[in-house]
């Protein structure tokens, strides 16, 4: 039977959790007292077996047998869930046997029963349970076991009565008082850590909440447009990320993909894409030329943030007509480029410092041809500074490898989830440090 931590305490209800809790107690004190009586129970079964009493024998050898099976099946499930109940029973037993051991006893035959009385303190029961046991010590202390056939046994005189009498009362009330000092003290913490308990719950709910909320912002599904095919995916490292990625369709052959970072990860981060996000919902139609939007973001961050959060963002517009790219980066990692033709890549897009940082920038656009059967990809940096359990990064190099062997004849979700897939065999267990996104647009 394994004690509850407090941490499993608190799960339960209040009355619940007071009976585990000195059930816990009661156990640790029923496990000495079960190897006491065994010992006792032996040398009860040698003096039984030396003086010819079959019936003293007899019930020594049940003690001692109940006593080994009790310590045999104390991890079984059936004795946990009715330990109190088993407890009281086997009290209730130990007196009957404590009767017929001393029946023997000309004088003094009561003075077992007060260590017992004391021995009763140990244990954490309710009311009606001290009532009961103190009251069955009592009888059976005081009358004596002729009606069973025992003849020997001697009627307690007064003075035995009344000494006896005192003690049981005296052992009962303190049992009484020390058990409900000991529930208080209990409940006085219990009551604290369920007090912390529910309000972790109540937070972990409203980061739970949040989490959807923030998944709910990333694109569900990619933009119908007969001229890419796109693929993407956002793994954040805790249940609020700082990752970002959004679609907007500007024209049917004009595409502006946004791909953002916000520095750390949580609560806060998830916040303030919560608000750059708005912004670029509100300027969307400023997307076709992004460099006026990121001035305005970057204004906007710089007056809502402390000075140690930023965000890295890029904003790439896709033009089928004029077949080029245009990029506007705020220190985000630049695109892979892959050439259709001659497969070789290219990294494009170094850019101004990252919005928010009060630094001097300049959001100056890139602009690259583009053609059928190139192939973009757009991350964030918590893919290639992934690390495994040799500290060894992911690295661009590696990138560039797995996009290589998945490009040709793949579909953007095929080349998406061979990225994810090597990235996940890369890391094995290692603990992921930093969100991570992908996205993976192939032009037909």
């Amino acid at each position: 039977m394994k004690a509850p931590t407090l941490d499993e305490l608190v799960l339960s209800p209040e009355p619940l959790a007071v009976q585990r809790h000195f059930d816990a107690r009661n156990y640790r004190v029923f496990r000495w007292l079960l190897l006491l009586v065994f010992f006792l129970s032996l040398g009860g079964i040698a003096f039984s077996a030396d003086h010819g009493e079959g019936f003293a024998l007899a019930v020594y050898i049940l003690d001692a047998v109940a006593g080994v099976a009790l310590f045999i099946l104390r991890g079984r499930d059936l004795f946990v869930r009715n330990f109190r109940q088993i407890l009281i029973l086997y009290l209730f037993s130990q007196l009957l046997v404590l009767k017929l051991a001393t029946s023997h006893a000309r004088d003094g035959g009561h003075v077992p029963f007060l260590l017992v009385a004391f021995l009763l303190l140990l244990f954490r029961l309710r009311a009606s349970e001290h009532l009961m046991l103190y009251a069955a010590l009592w009888v059976t202390a005081v009358f004596p076991l002729g009606w069973i056939g025992v003849q020997r046994a001697a009627t307690i005189d007064q003075d035995g009565l009344v000494l006896v009498s005192v003690i049981t009362v005296t052992c009962l009330a303190t049992a009484l008082g020390v058990t409900q000092l000991d529930r208080k003290r209990f409940l006085a913490v219990w009551r604290k850590e369920h007090s912390r308990y529910r309000e972790r719950m109540r937070m972990r709910e409203e980061i739970d909440y949040a989490r959807k909320i923030q998944l709910s912002m990333l694109p569900q599904t990619g933009p119908q447009l007969d001229w890419m095919d796109l693929a993407a995916a956002s793994l954040p490292a805790t249940e609020v990320g700082g990752d970002y990625y959004e679609y907007f369709k500007l024209s049917d052959s004009k595409l502006a993909l946004v791909i953002g970072d916000v520095s750390g990860h949580g609560l806060a981060s998830g916040l303030l894409l919560s608000g750059v996000r708005s912004c670029l919902y509100l300027l969307e139609e400023s997307l076709a030329a992004p460099e006026p939007v990121f001035e305005r973001l970057n204004l906007m961050i710089r007056r809502t943030t402390d000075k140690r959060t930023y965000m890295t963002l890029l904003c790439a517009v896709l033009d089928r007509d004029s077949g080029t790219m245009t990029l506007v980066s705020a220190g985000h990692p630049p695109v892979l480029v892959r050439d259709g033709k001659t497969g070789r890549f290219e990294e494009v897009g170094e850019g101004a410092p990252p919005l928010g940082t009060f630094l001097e920038a300049r959001y100056e656009p890139l602009q690259r041809p583009i053609a059928p059967g190139d192939l973009l990809i757009f991350y964030t940096d918590g893919l290639v500074e992934a690390r495994n359990n040799h500290d060894q990064d992911y690295g661009d190099v590696r990138l560039q490898r797995v996009v290589d062997r998945a490009a040709t004849s793949r579909t953007a979700r095929e080349i998406r989830d061979a990225v994810l897939g090597d990235l996940s065999n890369f890391k094995g267990d290692q603990e992921q440090a930093d969100d991570m996104t992908v996205v993976v647009v192939r032009l037909r």
